[in-house]
């Protein structure tokens, strides 16, 4: 399985962030604790053990992927490619009370400038499993998607699609980190993960690998 997570932007205020320093800033998530990490990359982690078949939990036995290739269990985390629809992020100033410094200001400049840089990366990459991990994404990248197909009729959030020419599953959620009830970065145990998260990705696991 080749499994990519796509997000609309990084959120932050942050400058000329290299591959080496992302790669880094997910080291770090890596090495703290299931309940350490941030909703986004808490709900990452849920999503992505479903995903290679680990099942739900904040165990971290759960969180290592036995590889054919590799002598030694890797992190599930180390295992995906992490994306955002936009290369570049906007931000504002966010409400003292929410927690957060800033939130994202969708530009739509910004979204008509980076479409075709995201689906250059999907060619370079070719996922077999694209995991949404915000709402307005999917309608975002429908200009680049092709021949779509529900891959359950009775489950609306995954599809099976030529995605910039490449054939992918794709899984649609909201972010992680978004208002309740749709808040699955909460916890492994939040009804949003339990409810949707949970069976479409196991749906999509078990499609790829009839």
């Amino acid at each position: 399985m080749r499994v990519l997570a796509l997000g609309m932007e990084i959120g932050r205020p942050d400058r000329h962030i290299s591959l080496k320093a992302r790669r880094l800033q997910q080291d770090e998530a890596i090495e703290k604790s299931f309940r350490e990490r941030h909703a986004h990359m808490l709900g990452t982690t849920t999503a992505l053990r479903v995903a290679f078949g680990c099942g739900r939990g904040d165990d971290q036995r759960g969180e290592r992927l036995p590889l054919t290739n590799h002598p030694v269990p890797q992190h599930v985390m180390q295992c995906y490619a992490l994306v955002n629809k936009r290369l570049c992020s906007a931000v504002k100033p966010a409400e003292a009370a929410s927690g957060r410094r800033f939130s994202a200001a969708g530009v739509p400049a910004m979204d008509r400038a980076c479409l075709p840089h995201l689906a250059a990366t999907i060619r370079i990459l070719e996922p077999n499993l694209v995991i949404l991990q915000s709402k307005p994404l999917r309608k975002l990248i429908a200009r680049h998607l092709m021949h779509i197909e529900r891959i359950d009729p009775a489950n609306e959030r995954l599809e099976f699609a030529e995605f910039a020419g490449v054939g992918t599953v794709i899984a649609s959620f909201s972010h992680p980190a978004a208002h309740a009830p749709d808040n699955w970065g909460s916890s492994y145990r939040n009804r949003y993960a339990i409810d949707v998260v949970e069976p479409t990705l196991a749906a999509a696991r078990k499609f790829l690998l009839a």
